[in-house]
């Protein structure tokens, strides 16, 4: 098993890429899927931010309030 830092975690939002994927077909649905796992695969997070349903911060984290 390979050990991950927290902050080098790379998050899938599944109800995001659901909207962003429901009127796709399947296919092109599942291309894009595979596009994201490869990307992720090679951590090039550059690629990854122009997709709303990946995120490489924590969303479920609690802002802090200034």
């Amino acid at each position: 098993m390979v050990e991950v830092a927290r902050a080098d975690l790379i998050w899938f939002l599944p109800h995001r890429f659901w909207a962003a994927t429901r009127n796709m077909p399947k296919e092109q649905a599942e291309r894009l899927l595979d596009e994201v796992i490869a990307l992720a695969e090679v951590r090039d997070l550059e690629a990854l931010q122009k997709y709303d349903f990946v995120s490489t911060e924590n969303p479920y984290r609690k802002k802090a309030v200034a």
